[in-house]
C-alpha cells in the first residue's frame, strides 16, 4: 500500500510492501501529524510558535519538546555549531524534527512487524526490507538544475537518505556563526543508518560549505555526495558502492 499525505509543508509517502497494512499507515500518518502539530515553527498554536512569542516558556513547555531541543543542543556541540534550532533569537527545530519524525513512523511501522516499507518526507527517506522480488529500493538524488533528472541512484536496504540543498526553498540554510546564507553548495546528500543522524548532518555539513565532504568523510558508517554551484560533484570514498552503476 501507498500514500502521500500532504504534512509539515511537504509530501510525505509511505510505501509499505508487506503485511495487513491500512491501519498500520494510518497511524503513521497521524503520529507525522501530531509531530508537526507540536513543532512546526508556522502553526500559530505549535510548542515552537508559542515559544517564539513569548506564550510558552521552554521550561514549562512539555518533557518530549524538551528533550527535543536538548538533542538539538547536543547536535550544536558535535557539529561544531554548524547545527543549530535557533536562528538568532528565533526556534526552528525543524533539521532535527523532520528525521525524528519520519524515524517515529518508521519505529510504529517495526513495531507492527512491516519489514518491508519506504517513507519519504520532501525528499528525505527511510527504508527498510526491500522492494518487492528481492530488489533494494532506489532512491534517486535529484539533479539540482534539470529537475526532472537524477545525478544518482542510491540502492537501499535498511538505508536513511537525507538531502539539503536549493532545490525548493532557494538559500534557506544558514551558516548559524555569521548568520548568511550557505552558498558554497547547491545540494549535499547523506546516506547511513539513521534518518536523524543522516538529516541533521546533511544540515550541518551543507552550512559548512566546501568543507562538507572532508567533515563527513571522518563520519563513521555515513557516506555523503555534494554538488557545486558550478554542477561539479565531489563524494566520500565509500559513497560509490552504496549506488547503482551509472
Amino acid at each position: 500500500m501507498r500514500r502521500t499525505e500532504e504534512i509539515m509543508g511537504m509530501p510525505i509517502t509511505i510505501d509499505v510492501r508487506d503485511g495487513d497494512r491500512g491501519m498500520k499507515i494510518d497511524d503513521a500518518f497521524a503520529e507525522l501529524r501530531r509531530i508537526d502539530a507540536m513543532f512546526s515553527p508556522f502553526r500559530a498554536d505549535s510548542a515552537v510558535a508559542k515559544i517564539n512569542d513569548g506564550r510558552l516558556r521552554i521550561d514549562d513547555a512539555s518533557a518530549e519538546v524538551q528533550d527535543v531541543l536538548a538533542r538539538c543542543e547536543r547536535y550544536e556541540a558535535v557539529t561544531g555549531g554548524y547545527f543549530s534550532a535557533w536562528r538568532g533569537p528565533v526556534l526552528d527545530p525543524s533539521g532535527y524534527v523532520k528525521g525524528w519524525a519520519i524515524a517515529r513512523a518508521c519505529a510504529i511501522l517495526d513495531a507492527h512487524g512491516h519489514r518491508a516499507y519506504f517513507v519519504d518526507a520532501g525528499g528525505d527517506v527511510r527504508t527498510r526490507g526491500e522492494s518487492g522480488t528481492g530488489e533494494p529500493w532506489r532512491i534517486g538524488i535529484r539533479h539540482p538544475v534539470e529537475r526532472a533528472s537524477v545525478v544518482r541512484v542510491v540502492l537501499g536496504r535498511d538505508l536513511a537518505v537525507a538531502t539539503s540543498g536549493t532545490y525548493e526553498k532557494g538559500a534557506h540554510i544558514h551558516d548559524p556563526h555569521t548568520g548568511a546564507p550557505a552558498v558554497e553548495l547547491v545540494s549535499l546528500t547523506v546516506v547511513g543508518p539513521s534518518i536523524v543522524e543522516a538529516d541533521v548532518q546533511a544540515t550541518a555539513a551543507f552550512a559548512m560549505g566546501a568543507g562538507a565532504i572532508e567533515y563527513l568523510e571522518g563520519l563513521p558508517g555515513y557516506e555523503a555526495y555534494a554538488i557545486g554551484p558550478d554542477l561539479r560533484a565531489t563524494w566520500t570514498s565509500g559513497f560509490d558502492a552504496l549506488c547503482a552503476a551509472s
